[in-house]
């Protein structure tokens, strides 16, 4: 069974990129206490009333809790779909790798029949022609492996056979990327020819808008089923004993325990400056390591 909450957390934290989760979220509860603490004393030594001051920072508290809660459900929806995105294109940049260059055209061809061209003749190695609204298509298709660039005569076959056949109309689809040269080419040609560049990133929109890929339900379970392995221990340790979070520490341990000066009756605070004065020491001792 997939746990709702594990997803939460996965999609939150690919939101948040290089932070963590335990760290983003201890964060959000350690500036609300702060802040709430910080209004409680400020309207305590102006007005001398107690009842007052817990009663504002306790609506204080109450409006960050909310406000957190809103961000953290913002970040999940982000990240929900930025990983879901991702792994789709994974999965059919993968699916691209795997097929061969017949394969590859066949699906080519369906697309634009999707688009509503009809008549499809090829025209030499890897050219298609097809009938769009009563206008001769050229569809040229280039497979290439990631990394590798399409180069300017690769272009220029197909902006060549445009030409001296009066086609105007033209597709170059290409899963690799356009180099320099190619792309000069096509701009000397844009008055004459209206070439379309299909890339990846086109071609994977393609497929999402005709449904071929499989529904997000497939891509949710991956998501789970590969986030799942990492350790719950692994992560806090990475989160709590975080460089970046000695400032904090410090700041925190020494605004409680002013608080515990100001109020001597309040044990809680230097109760929690203390709490703070010992994560500084672990987590510089675990820096230095």
């Amino acid at each position: 069974m997939i746990d709702n909450r594990k997803f939460k957390k996965i999609f939150i934290k690919e939101a948040i990129g290089s932070r963590n989760y335990f760290s983003y979220r201890t964060d959000l509860i350690l500036y609300k206490v702060l802040l709430s603490i910080l209004i409680f004393l400020t309207i305590l030594l102006v007005s001398d009333d107690i009842s007052l001051s817990i009663l504002i920072s306790g609506e204080v508290f109450l409006i960050f809790t909310l406000v957190n809660k809103l961000n953290v459900d913002r970040k999940k929806n982000e990240g929900e779909n930025q990983l879901i995105l991702k792994r789709k294109k994974e999965h059919f940049k993968k699916k691209l790798e795997e097929i061969n260059i017949n394969d590859f055209e066949l699906l080519i061809g369906f697309l634009f029949e999707k688009r509503g061209c009809k008549n499809f003749v090829k025209k030499g190695r890897h050219m298609y022609l097809a009938e769009k609204e009563g206008l001769i298509n050229c569809i040229k298709i280039y497979r290439l492996f990631e990394h590798i660039e399409l180069e300017r005569i690769d272009a220029r076959n197909m902006v060549t056979y445009m030409c001296q056949n009066n086609i105007r109309i033209g597709y170059l689809i290409t899963t690799g990327v356009l180099s320099e040269g190619a792309k000069e080419l096509l701009e000397d040609f844009k008055d004459r020819l209206d070439v379309t560049v299909i890339d990846f990133d086109c071609l994977f929109a393609m497929m999402d808008e005709y449904e071929i890929l499989p529904a997000d339900d497939y891509f949710y379970t991956k998501v789970y089923e590969e986030e799942g392995k990492k350790t719950k221990d692994a992560v806090i340790k990475k989160n709590i004993f975080d460089k970046k979070k000695i400032v904090i520490y410090i700041f925190s341990s020494i605004f409680f325990y002013i608080t515990s000066m100001i109020m001597p009756e309040n044990n809680i605070s230097r109760y929690i400056s203390y709490y703070f004065i010992a994560l500084t020491t672990i987590n510089i001792a675990y820096s230095v390591r």
